[in-house]
């Protein structure tokens, strides 16, 4: 009786700490995993002036986006959608938004995150590789005769960590509108594992561990957090819905109120939820972003 004890208190204690490996792994997969969504609008369908382009990143991947044209114009905003979103996000409304920049005297270049619409493969990872992603529709840009001091970052969720990120990097970049990032992504992703049933919550911290030693892929530097600091004195306006249920709107408040920049803004939009502050109140939307970028790049 003793001898079989034994056995099965040696298998246990070798089969439990691999079952929890699997399973954290699994939670991994999940958590990095994005979705191949088709993209069913074009901004002809908007009546806009555009052409299909596409930009390497620094670690050899290849983006593909359109680059709307507006009439004589030195300035371009830089839009970059959510996880498991694509570059014409109905959900955030990015045409229509685009659309608007357009006829307010902005090129747009709108574009597919890596393992997002038609751009190469590639995992979700909180910010820390689509910042190449925002780096490669920055030089594109940039090499198409627009200065630095005209380019504005638009970035929602994903997207909007990732423009933070990026602006934390080069100086030359004026200002920011952030809608719906995160603070800090490891917070996060803790927040994400409580409301996935599936998923056990007291295995989060093995997490950030695993991802980088399967993908190489830190997360822990994944944070706009510290980029808000690095940003500053320049702009950033942090935009959120107050019923957000993917990323709670203390994280806005967290990245407004971590510094003193007089130059920042924070509008929490009531009735919206999660990239939905446009569609929410679109013309106000529209007017405070427009807004802020007609002061801090057409200055």
């Amino acid at each position: 009786m003793n001898r079989w004890f034994k056995i099965g208190f040696i298998g246990a204690a070798i089969a439990i700490p691999l079952i929890i490996l699997g399973v954290a792994r699994y939670m991994v997969y999940s958590l990095t995993k994005p979705a191949r969504i088709t993209i069913k609008e074009s901004p002809a369908d908007y009546g806009l002036k555009y052409k299909d382009v596409e930009f390497p990143t620094d670690d050899g991947l290849i983006m593909q986006g359109w680059y709307i044209l507006a009439k004589k114009s030195d300035y371009c905003i830089i839009m970059t959608h959510g996880g498991k979103g694509h570059r014409a996000d109905p959900n955030i409304g990015m045409l229509e938004i685009a659309q608007g920049l357009a006829s307010n005297g902005y090129n747009v270049m709108m574009y597919d995150l890596r393992g997002h619409g038609e751009s190469d493969d590639g995992k979700m990872t909180g910010g820390y590789d689509e910042l190449k992603d925002v780096q490669g529709a920055i030089a594109y840009v940039k090499g198409h005769g627009i200065r630095s001091q005209n380019i504005g970052l638009l970035g929602y969720s994903l997207g909007g960590a990732a423009s933070l990120l990026a602006a934390a990097q080069d100086k030359e970049l004026p200002a920011v509108v952030s809608d719906s990032s995160w603070a800090n992504l490891t917070d996060l992703i803790k927040s994400q594992i409580a409301r996935r049933t599936n998923m056990p919550t007291f295995l989060s911290p093995l997490v950030p561990g695993i991802a980088k030693r399967a993908y190489g892929v830190d997360i822990t530097e994944a944070k706009p957090l510290d980029a808000v600091h690095k940003i500053a004195p320049r702009p950033i306006y942090f935009i959120h819905g107050e019923f957000d249920e993917v990323v709670p709107v203390e994280n806005a408040l967290r990245l407004y109120h971590s510094i003193d920049n007089p130059n920042n803004r924070l509008w929490v939009v009531p009735e919206a939820k999660h990239v939905s502050s446009y569609k929410a109140r679109p013309d106000e939307y529209m007017e405070k972003v427009i807004g802020f970028f007609d002061q801090y790049l057409k200055k």
